[in-house]
């Protein structure tokens, strides 16, 4: 067995709704659409329930020419790990 933790890469965006990101009194709730083209890693996320994670948010950069490099200019690379 590999040493390296466990880790989920897939895109995502927030919905383009208020309640995306809500603030409590001491936790936040972040909700994010997944396409389905990222399912695949699903699996490891309904794993994970009810375990604390570490999450890093990385916008996906825009290519010169003015696109995206995902097919929506709002979508972030998600990793959990």
């Amino acid at each position: 067995m590999s040493d390296e933790p466990l880790s989920a890469t897939f895109l995502a965006q927030f919905p383009d709704i208020q309640s995306a990101i809500k603030a409590g009194a001491d936790m936040w709730r972040v909700q994010l659409d997944i396409p389905k083209s990222e399912h695949s890693e699903r699996k490891k996320l309904l794993d994970w329930m009810g375990v604390e994670l570490m999450v890093t948010i990385v916008p996906v950069k825009k290519r010169k020419n003015g696109t995206s490099t995902a097919p929506s200019r709002r979508k972030a690379k998600i990793r959990v790990s």
